[in-house]
């Protein structure tokens, strides 16, 4: 290609199509014309010698060419801009706010801790927070609508980026004294028992129940909530036995009225990640609150440690 004829304006256009996979939404986000935007993508498609984009339902695809160079060209744009306007995030001064999805536990856990750092750091920070499930988080942060997202998310976007902040082994729980408590929990006891299941998502089945099908094993979930938060006390006051994170039944304040064993099945831990765009893994704002979120969950981890 010719790069004498390479506009960098055109490399906005595609940066800004890339990040919103839509046309209209990318010329919004320029204050350019439709038109502005479909003329750019052309002369940027005769340059680069690929289509770049296919039009689809909801707006449009970026080709594997497109995929590929979307990342160096960003950070070099980003780059650009730092040079020209090298003014950085400034927590003391800043007035600004952040959106973060995540369930009850993980706000239970982690904003006690991330309020006290505002308040200490950064005063004039706002903070909103929104529940979410592992299958809402990557569309709401591909749609702009949130900062970033923290929860258990099996298999992110190629889009996102993530990180682990904690991991914690599951544990069986019951009443203190529930008929299993005083024998060992076997495979086939605890298929027997009546379980409660938390599902953000909706879902009628977890993780536990496709192991137990590739045993030919089923199990009966009496009981289905939407909340960790309530799942430890409901199990202390009933005969119904559950499966959680071990960090959300210590941090139930009913630990103490539980019976807690082991698995009799091989389950992997959870990992808490925290997740966000791409296209904001290189502004100040979010690195400085991603940081800060990082050092807290390595302070629970110490913590619990000891």
């Amino acid at each position: 290609m010719n790069y004498e004829q390479l506009d960098l304006n055109l490399l906005r256009v595609f940066d800004a199509v890339m990040t919103e996979l839509n046309v209209t939404r990318a010329a919004d986000r320029l204050h350019m014309t439709q038109p502005a935007v479909s003329n750019a993508l052309k002369r940027l498609r005769h340059l680069l010698e690929d289509e770049l984009f296919i039009k689809v339902p909801m707006g449009v695809r970026a080709t594997p060419k497109a995929i590929r160079i979307w990342q160096p060209l960003r950070e070099a744009l980003i780059q650009i801009r730092q040079t020209l306007d090298p003014a950085e995030f400034d927590p003391a001064t800043a007035a600004t706010s952040f959106s973060i999805a995540m369930n009850d536990f993980t706000a239970n856990l982690i904003l006690p801790k991330l309020v006290i750092v505002l308040e200490e750091t950064a005063p004039r920070v706002d903070l909103r927070t929104i529940p979410t499930t592992y299958i809402d988080a990557p569309m709401l942060l591909e749609q702009a609508e949130i900062d970033l997202a923290i929860g258990v998310f099996p298999n992110p976007g190629s889009r996102l980026r993530s990180y682990s902040l904690l991991t914690s082994p599951f544990v069986c729980i019951m009443r203190q004294h529930h008929p299993l408590a005083a024998k060992k929990l076997t495979l086939e006891r605890y298929v027997q028992a009546a379980h409660l299941l938390v599902t953000l998502s909706g879902e009628s089945t977890g993780p536990i129940d496709r192991l137990l099908q590739d045993l030919g094993l089923q199990r009966r979930i009496a009981l289905t909530v939407n909340q960790f938060a309530v799942a430890p006390g409901i199990i202390a006051q009933s005969n119904l036995i559950a499966v959680l994170p071990d960090r959300i039944v210590q941090l139930s304040g009913v630990a103490k009225q539980l019976h807690i064993v082991p698995l009799p099945i091989e389950l992997a831990p959870t990992t808490l990640k925290m997740m966000w765009h791409e296209r904001n893994h290189l502004e100040g704002r979010q690195q400085w609150l991603r940081s800060r979120l990082i050092e807290i969950c390595e302070q629970i981890h110490s913590l619990n440690s000891q």
